[in-house]
Parts: structure tokens; C-alpha cells; sequence
């Protein structure tokens, strides 16, 4: 860097002693000349001192962008930053201080429009910087370019909190921050609130993994597209279920849960995954599509019996499993041998509330009225299917069953008790402007996940389909919108990918009969239940009577009541 070498000679004053006074004698040099000289040599027979003042030469690149290089004092400190940067800015009106190298000896300036200081304050108070370590320049679309403080900037600890000051502090909602970490760079831009399109077409040319077990590539599911900034789209939305095994999908009715459940759907069956639909008769026309590709007995909506039947086959599959993977010492379905082809189980519950809440018995009617056993049988069965729903979503992950529960509200007095919810690790709530109950029924920590902005809110081509997620052990929570394409798109490239499609998707009516208990006293031989062993196929404890047939039903119908009332207590 080029400098010069100013020099000046001054009498000393008469009264001057070399023993006395030598110590005041750079401050007395710094009194006549100003900030900046030092003493270099004292000539005592003409009693004068000769000092020396050091002086960078200004550099300058064109008027907007000048930047002057300045001489500090010697023995100039680290600390000295704000007192230097207040005196030189005083100084040099229009000019901000940009580097402070005091053990170099010099500080640089540059001329910034007020605009240009406040954005660099902004940064360096979320840093915890002096603004001179923030190097900004202003570009020509409004916004800014900055070189990061390698000693202070964090990607994992500050992008947030940049991108909150960026919206509030530097702009407005809709301009945003990107860093480079590697490089230490970032870039301001300025844009509208971002959004998204009406609708997002699935990425059918998207690369579908083989299923490998092993390799997990088998578990990620794309199901939708992140908010973006400005008008960029963001990243696809995955779920990892090798992360979290199970799911939730909430939201209110014509909020898009349907949307993401065939998204979801498409993408379990293209890596590979076998299937369950279980579903109220009267609202599984949305999946009557994939019928033929649920697992034999995979399609339990015609009845909550055949619901009871496609669960217990799937944990009856699972069963066989767990006694494979003892066999083979291994601890889970993912470490057995390929030639054994098993594939992972993806249970879809739809219309959860209708599957789960109890109905109410008809009171003041005898006991073996129609009505009254109708309801009581009813309420059996939906007990029997809760308690296998918590058996999969607690205790069979290791055998690969993958369970999804969807319902407008997801909280006890509406049949999901958080028994089950605590292990629905992947969490979606669908709606543009979902209440707060709704929200902390939803989530674990609703504070943490994001809200739909308010642009999209009040735009109903943006809103459809949009969800907040929060996705257990995976990535930030964010706002995402669901991938959309229709049935018989579906199907084709489900049809062109070789998925297998069954004869049988319904579970027979002997399958229905070994599952599910009657409340009906038998008169002669009937199929084995499950409850013929005490309950679900389980001994039982120690020192209780076995209960068989009937009246282990007799013992599940006295626990749907409580449930009942318990739940009635609730609402």
C-alpha cells in the first residue's frame, strides 16, 4: 500500500530539561501537530524535536464506491475502534469507517449512503460485531452484498435471526438473506412476499430409488414443495421414515389432506411399500383408486370388522417377521436377508374420528335390544381397532410397518388419545390460517413451526393444499405445499413402474371372523378368535381366569363402556 513520510522540526520551548521532561514530550508534539505524530529524534544543541507523521495514500475506484486508507497513531489498540471510528466519520462527513487494522497502522474508509449503514448495523448487531468487520456494498436491484466475519458468523446459530432482521430491520416481508457458509458471503435481495403457484404437479420424472433396504434411499417420500423466497420455489418436502416411522395428517375438511395422502400414497407404493387402507365405508370412495394395490386383505373400508381384519393381518405379518429377524440375529427388517423379499407396510388410516369415537348406547332400552347390542358391538370393534392402531404405531416400527393416521383434529376427546399421537414422529396440519387449538393439538411444539403468511392466507388459488409440517428428528418446520395430480395419473405411472397389483384386497370372511369377536353367545363350533387367548392373541397375566369366546368379549365390551363415558366426560 503506498505511503509518504511527512516530517516537521519544532523549537522546543525554552524551558525545556531533557531530564524533566522527556516523558510529556510526545504529548506536547501531539498538542502542536495533531493525532498521528511521534517523536523521532531530539537535536539538544539546537534545542528543537523532529517528528514524523505516517500517511496512506487514498485509493480511489470511481465516486460511488471511493474508499481512503488513513494512518493510525502508533501504539494504536484494538479497543481504540469506536473512539477512532467516531473521530474519523466526524471528520470525513459521508464516510464510514470499513477496516481497522491497528497493529497494520491504518484504518480504511469508504463514502455509504445512510440506507447502506443501517443494513450494515443491523447485521452486526445480530453478529455481535463492530460494524466496520461487516463489509457491505449495494447493488443495483436495491439490495446488498457482504463479506461475513469468519470469527463470529454462524450458519446453524444466525441464518434465522439474519433473515428476521433482513424483513424487519433492512426491508420488508418478502426480501430475504442467502449466505455462503464456505465462503462467507451473503447476498440481500429485495422481492415480494413469497408464495406458491394454484398447484404444484407431482415430479413424476423425479428418480424413484430401487428398494434396497439397507441404504434407507427407501424411506425418504417426497410429498410436497418448501415456501420459497421471492418467487423462488423452495426444496422438496421428504419425509424420512427411517427418521420417524409413523405420521399424522391433519386439517379441516377441503384442506388438502386428501391431495397429500395420494402424493404420499404414489410415493410409498413406487419405492416399493406394501399397502393398508382402512377407511369408512362412506368416505373411502377418495382411495377406491388404489383398491387393487393394497397387500391381499390390505383394504379394510367396507366394515370396522374388515378394519379390525387388515390390522391384525398386517401385525400378523409382523409377527412372522419378528420370528425371522430372531433367526437370523439380526434386530431389524432392514438387516435381513434381500432373498427373503420384505418389503416395508404402510398403513393409511383415513377419517380417523369416525374409526375411533364410540357411539353412544341408547339409554332407557333393554339390554338385548337391536339398538342397544348394535351400538355395544360397534363400540367393541372400535376399541379392538384403536388398541391394534397403538400396537403398530409402539411396538412394530422394527418389522416395517409404517402407519398414517388422517383426522380434521388429532386429540383425545375426538378419538386419538396421546398414547398414539406420541409416536406420530411425522406431524402435517393442512389449512391456511389452522386456529391455535388446532395447531397445539397438531404439534408437538406448535411455537416452533411456522404459520402460513398472511399473503398466502388471503389468496385461495396460493392456500390450496398448503401445510405446516414437523417432521421429528429431520429438519427445520416449515410451511409446504403438496404435490398434486390426479387419480388416473397416478395409476399410470404406478402401472408403468410394475407395481403389483392383488385378486383379493379385502380380508375374507373367515379373516374377519378370526379377528373379530361377537357379542353373541355360540351354540356350536365357530373359527378361533384371537380372543380365544385372552385377548389378542396374549396370554393372560399371572393368576387371572382365561377368558375364551364370549366372554372375553363380555371383558372388552365392559372396557368400551368405560372408554365411553370417559369420553363423553371429556367432550
Amino acid at each position: 500500500m503506498p505511503t509518504k513520510i511527512e516530517t516537521k522540526t519544532l523549537k522546543m520551548p525554552a524551558a525545556f530539561d531533557p531530564q524533566k521532561h522527556a516523558r510529556i514530550l510526545d504529548k506536547w508534539v501531539t498538542d502542536n501537530l495533531g493525532e498521528g505524530w511521534v517523536v523521532e529524534n531530539m537535536n539538544l544543541g539546537e534545542h528543537t524535536v523532529t517528528a514524523s507523521h505516517q500517511t496512506f495514500i487514498t485509493e480511489v475506484s470511481d465516486a460511488d464506491t471511493a474508499t481512503k486508507d488513513i494512518g493510525l497513531p502508533r501504539g494504536s489498540k484494538p479497543a481504540d475502534g469506536d473512539k477512532v471510528a467516531a473521530k474519523l466519520e466526524s471528520q470525513h462527513v459521508g464516510w464510514r469507517l470499513t477496516r481497522f487494522e491497528p497493529f497494520l497502522g491504518f484504518a480504511t474508509m469508504q463514502k455509504m449512503k445512510d440506507d447502506t449503514v443501517r443494513a450494515r448495523g443491523a447485521i452486526a448487531q445480530v453478529l455481535g460485531v463492530k460494524p466496520w468487520e461487516i463489509q457491505i456494498s449495494d447493488r443495483a436491484d436495491g439490495g446488498y452484498d457482504i463479506q461475513l466475519p469468519a470469527s463470529k458468523y454462524s450458519s446453524a446459530k444466525h441464518d434465522d435471526k439474519l433473515q428476521a432482521t433482513v424483513e424487519t430491520d433492512i426491508g420488508v416481508e418478502g426480501w430475504y438473506i442467502k449466505t455462503n457458509p464456505q465462503k462467507l458471503t451473503a447476498s440481500i435481495t429485495p422481492a415480494s412476499p413469497p408464495t406458491f403457484p394454484p398447484a404444484i404437479p407431482y415430479p413424476f420424472k423425479r428418480p424413484v430409488p430401487a428398494l434396497v433396504p439397507s441404504d434407507g434411499k427407501w424411506a425418504k417420500i417426497p410429498i410436497g414443495v418448501k415456501l420459497g423466497k421471492g418467487e423462488e420455489l423452495g426444496d422438496v418436502l421428504e419425509i424420512d421414515l427411517s427418521a420417524a416411522a409413523h405420521g399424522s395428517v391433519a386439517g379441516i375438511s377441503n384442506g388438502g389432506k386428501s391431495v397429500a395422502i395420494n402424493a404420499l400414497t404414489y410415493g410409498l407404493l413406487s419405492r416399493g411399500f406394501e399397502l393398508c387402507i382402512v377407511d369408512v365405508k362412506h368416505k373411502s370412495a377418495d382411495f377406491r383408486y388404489l383398491r387393487d394395490l393394497v397387500r391381499p386383505g390390505g383394504w379394510g373400508c367396507e366394515s370396522i370388522r374388515a378394519s379390525v381384519a387388515t390390522m391384525s393381518l398386517a401385525i400378523e405379518e409382523a409377527e412372522r417377521r419378528a420370528e425371522l429377524i430372531a433367526q437370523h440375529g439380526v434386530q431389524k427388517w432392514t438387516e435381513l436377508p434381500t432373498s427373503l423379499g420384505i418389503r416395508p407396510i404402510a398403513i393409511i388410516l383415513d377419517e380417523v374420528t369416525a374409526l375411533f369415537l364410540l357411539e353412544e348406547v341408547p339409554k332407557g332400552l333393554p339390554k338385548d335390544h337391536s339398538m342397544v347390542t348394535e351400538a355395544i358391538q360397534a363400540n367393541l370393534e372400535k376399541q379392538i381397532l384403536k388398541k391394534l392402531v397403538g400396537r403398530v404405531a409402539a411396538e412394530w416400527r422394527f418389522a416395517g410397518l409404517h402407519i398414517f393416521l388422517a383426522t380434521q383434529m388429532a386429540q383425545n376427546n375426538t378419538g386419538v388419545p396421546p398414547t398414539i399421537k406420541i409416536n406420530l414422529g411425522n406431524k402435517l396440519l393442512f389449512g391456511a390460517n389452522p386456529n391455535d387449538a388446532a395447531r397445539g393439538h397438531a404439534f408437538s411444539d406448535a411455537r416452533a413451526v411456522p404459520k402460513v403468511p398472511v399473503n398466502i392466507q388471503n389468496d385461495s388459488k396460493a392456500n390450496r393444499g398448503v401445510a405446516a409440517a414437523e417432521l421429528e428428528g429431520q429438519q427445520a418446520p416449515c410451511v409446504f405445499k403438496a404435490f398434486f395430480a390426479t387419480t388416473d395419473d397416478y395409476l399410470k405411472h404406478l402401472a408403468a413402474l410394475g407395481v403389483p397389483t392383488t385378486t383379493r384386497p379385502e380380508p375374507t370372511a373367515s379373516e374377519i371372523s378370526r379377528f373379530t369377536p361377537s357379542l353373541e353367545e355360540d351354540e356350536g363350533p365357530r373359527p378361533r378368535s384371537k380372543f380365544d387367548e385372552g385377548g389378542f392373541g396374549q396370554e393372560p397375566e399371572r393368576g387371572e381366569p382365561r377368558l375364551r369366546g364370549a366372554a372375553a368379549a363380555a371383558h372388552e365390551l365392559k372396557a368400551a363402556e368405560q372408554a365411553a363415558k370417559r369420553a363423553a366426560a371429556a367432550a
